[in-house]
């Protein structure tokens, strides 16, 4: 009796042994003849849905493939390459955000790719021009360039060596490009945005030939909306011409300097600053002949102070 039960178990032992071991090959078998299929077909697709495209299927396929004569993946077999290696090798351009690469049950290879988006045009001192993301990542122009983005000029940072101080500004760069560009105001008016060497903002108008400071601060909530209060102003008294500057950088207060005044400019950096990179009970600069002062109260309505 004990015999027999022993020989059943050895006899159960090898029935499951060789049905794992046929599993096994099956399944062998049915890997090997994957990888033995060949590429259909190559699709290239953008996962981004933006009005605009700064990369093409053409380019794709150039990074990945150089000599696609040779090396283009149709009709070779699926395991023609390593796709994690093909991803990354597509990450190398600036452009690319993210890249994805598969092949779908039919041996199709998707090749997805998502764009970086430019938020901001910038110059440098010495007239080159790059576009940057709300990464701080710089991106190099294309000749397929079609987008209008807010433009900074004297911008002479290298990202990748950037102090804190470097970082503070490109990111005040980034919050006032994205603010002018949800704004259609702002975006037909505003010209380009100047950093100046203390890393201060000033404004060139399309309209009018008036400087807007907007010195060191960065919320933008609170300063834009006395812009266009004070604008409102000046086209009902046709003032567009008696300005030369604009000053926005004081609390519920819009300094408007006439055109031929000689103005005292206070030190700023002898005062104290609050958290938003000015002091708001600083003395306005001094003029010998007076500046145009300019309250705005809650509602953004401007009354004139003498």
């Amino acid at each position: 009796m004990i015999k027999k039960k022993t020989i059943f178990k050895i006899l159960n032992i090898i029935v499951w042994a060789a049905i794992g071991s046929g599993v096994l090959v099956l399944l062998v078998s049915a890997v090997k003849k994957e990888r033995a299929e060949r590429c259909s077909n190559v699709l290239v697709e953008f996962n981004e849905e933006q009005s605009f495209r700064m990369l093409d299927e053409a380019e794709i396929m150039s990074a990945l493939f150089p000599d696609q004569k040779r090396n283009h993946p149709k009709g070779k077999a699926i395991n023609f390459a390593d796709i994690y290696s093909l991803e990354k090798q597509l990450e190398k351009n600036p452009w690319i955000l993210d890249a994805d690469l598969f092949f779908d049950q039919q041996h199709v290879l998707h090749i997805m790719v998502s764009q970086r988006t430019p938020v901001a045009r910038l110059f440098t001192p010495e007239g080159n021009s790059v576009y940057m993301d709300n990464t701080f990542k710089v991106l190099p122009l294309k000749a397929s360039d079609v987008i209008s983005l807010p433009v900074f000029t004297n911008f002479y940072i290298h990202p990748a060596q950037a102090s804190s101080a470097d970082s503070a500004l490109m990111s005040r760069i980034v919050g006032l490009a994205e603010y002018i560009s949800k704004d259609k105001f702002l975006k037909a008016q505003v010209e380009q945005i100047n950093i100046n060497p203390d890393n201060s903002f000033e404004l060139v108008t399309q309209v009018g030939d008036q400087v807007v400071l907007l010195g060191s601060r960065s919320d933008w909530e609170n300063l834009f909306p006395k812009l266009q209060a004070l604008y409102t102003h000046i086209n009902n008294e046709d003032g567009w011409s008696k300005y030369s500057s604009i000053d926005l950088q004081f609390k519920d207060q819009v300094v408007c300097i006439k055109k031929q005044s000689i103005f005292e400019v206070v030190n700023s950096t002898t005062l104290p600053i609050d958290s938003l990179g000015v002091n708001p009970n600083a003395p306005i600069p001094q003029p010998i002949l007076a500046p145009t002062n300019l309250k705005i109260d809650s509602k953004n309505k401007v009354n004139r102070q003498l």
